[in-house]
């Protein structure tokens, strides 16, 4: 009788993937990171210690210096329009935005250096409110901060779409040295949506580009306006010295003299 061969030990398939694999370099501690892993951001998109105290933000907000505000300006002096974009902030906040805004228009001519810090502080406080951004860029404007004017006027413009702020961003683009940016802003803005005061900041500015291009004649068609004879706007003395000067450059020194003693007439009879 033939005996048969006998077999090899039975190895389950767990024991064979076992013997063929590779051992491994790696470490417990080389795995690699997932999402998981990595620090969540907060809903502002900036990782936050857990441990940051209510005191810890009062001392950003104070690192702002202030100016200080008139004990008779209470902000109700603000428009009714302007009162009303400020309605979404805290009661608290709301007043002292309005303070602000009160100042700027208050200190615009007289201290621009005091209105430009109320533009600022109003925006630290209400950033997010376009007519907010639009007075501190008019102040930053005035005071000649240009960059930061742009920047302001640009973010008005973005969250309130409104045209109001096209005029002073045409005046900005012109102090930056863009005069054909300042006439390209100009022809884009229709009239009808502006004021007054509004339209005379954009012939302003439109004529100062064409002076700026060498089209002197062409300023002073800009400039010759139904708003050039009034004498009791707070705008008026400024166009009226711009059409002067325009027609100067022009070569119209004659009709510049005779506008300017009309002018002058009229200061010395109010």
């Amino acid at each position: 009788m033939v005996e048969r061969p006998s077999r090899p030990p039975y190895k389950k398939n767990s024991d064979r993937r076992a013997a063929s694999r590779k051992p491994s370099s790696r470490k417990p501690t080389d795995r690699r990171a997932t999402d998981r892993d990595l620090p969540r951001p907060t809903q502002d998109g900036v990782r936050r210690d857990k441990k940051l105290s209510a005191r810890d933000e009062n001392r950003r907000i104070r690192k702002f210096a202030e100016p200080e505000i008139p004990i008779e300006v209470t902000g109700k002096e603000l428009e009714k329009r302007d009162a009303f974009a400020l309605g979404t902030l805290a009661p608290e906040n709301c007043e002292a935005v309005a303070r602000h805004l009160v100042c700027i228009r208050l200190f615009l001519e007289s201290d621009p250096e005091r209105a430009y810090w109320h533009g600022q502080s109003a925006v630290f406080r209400a950033g997010r409110i376009g007519i907010v951004r639009e007075r501190a860029g008019i102040a930053a404007l005035n005071f000649g901060k240009y960059e930061m004017a742009q920047k302001e006027l640009r973010a008005a413009i973005r969250i309130s779409g409104s045209q109001s702020a096209l005029p002073y961003l045409a005046h900005t683009e012109l102090a930056l040295g863009n005069p054909r940016k300042a006439l390209e802003i100009a022809g884009s803005i229709d009239p009808k949506e502006l004021t007054q005061s509004e339209r005379v900041e954009l012939r302003l500015a439109a004529a100062g580009a064409r002076r700026a291009l060498g089209q002197d004649e062409a300023a002073v068609v800009t400039l010759t306006c139904p708003e050039l004879t009034l004498t009791d706007a707070s705008w008026a003395a400024k166009l009226q010295e711009a059409y002067i000067e325009a027609l100067i450059a022009a070569g119209r020194s004659n009709e510049a003299e005779v506008f300017a003693a009309k002018y002058r007439k009229s200061e010395s009879s109010r």
